[in-house]
């Protein structure tokens, strides 16, 4: 799973591209001109782009050119498409673009191209870095957590558990970030369990069996819904907190 960026100002083809590549299990991030797009990259680093050239106001050579002026963005794959003709391969492609599709693409010949590109550049960490396994993401991401026991100290009580986690977002290790390195139905806390610690994953609902009080009913829900404790609560959410992590 990607978080994709797609740019086209012409909305049926932005569904298109939404259904094809969702279906794919991409997370897919629209924007209807250059200018949003910016609006985006600027609170974001998608794993890949999808861009239109052919746009008003600012078209997608332009936009392309701004993105590669950035050095956070400057490694991000970026796909061209277009139905002006192959005339604007080469510009594209001098100005960064990773690959060039004329309009109309198959949703078959799309989803390898997405794929292949994905595969090629492995892992996309904060600040725009790439890597290739997940021993190279732990070897970023473990000098920010503390030592494993005390990181599980710290999870069992919410205002410890809220900082860390706030620590981790302000240096770009978001909980999305985290779920696009590793997807699949997981605990938050053994996502990092893993990523950094190398602990074996536990899915989600192997955790919530564990817990068999009815008063925590409404808790487990939530828990189910974040995949993660809440970082609010009272009592009751560190009593749920000991069952889950026994």
């Amino acid at each position: 799973m990607a978080r994709l960026l797609v740019v086209d100002d012409d909305p049926s083809v932005r569904y298109l591209l939404e259904v094809v590549l969702s279906a794919d299990g991409h997370q897919v991030v629209l924007a209807d001109s250059a200018r949003k797009a910016l609006e985006v990259l600027k609170r974001e680093t998608p794993d890949l782009i999808l861009l239109d050239i052919m746009m008003p106001e600012m078209d997608g050579l332009t936009l392309l050119g701004r993105i590669r002026a950035v050095r956070r963005l400057a490694k991000v794959p970026v796909i061209m498409l277009t139905g002006g003709g192959e005339e604007l391969a080469g510009p594209s492609r001098a100005l960064g673009a990773d690959l060039f599709l004329e309009k109309p693409v198959s949703g078959k010949r799309l989803r390898e191209a997405v794929r292949a590109l994905l595969d090629r550049e492995g892992y996309l960490l904060p600040g725009g870095e790439r890597v290739k396994s997940l021993e190279a993401v732990r070897a970023h991401l473990r000098p920010l957590l503390p030592e494993e026991e005390r990181f599980k100290a710290l999870w069992l009580k919410t205002p410890s558990r809220r900082a860390l986690l706030s620590n981790l977002v302000a240096k770009g290790w978001t909980e999305s970030l985290l779920r696009r390195l590793l997807p699949g139905p997981y605990d938050l806390y053994d996502l990092l369990g893993h990523l950094a610690y190398g602990w074996p994953l536990i899915p989600l609902e192997e955790r919530v069996q564990r817990v068999e009080a009815p008063r925590f009913a409404p808790l487990l829900s939530r828990y189910r819904q974040l995949g993660r404790l809440p970082l609010e609560g009272d009592g009751e959410v560190e009593a749920l907190a000991a069952l889950l992590y026994a």
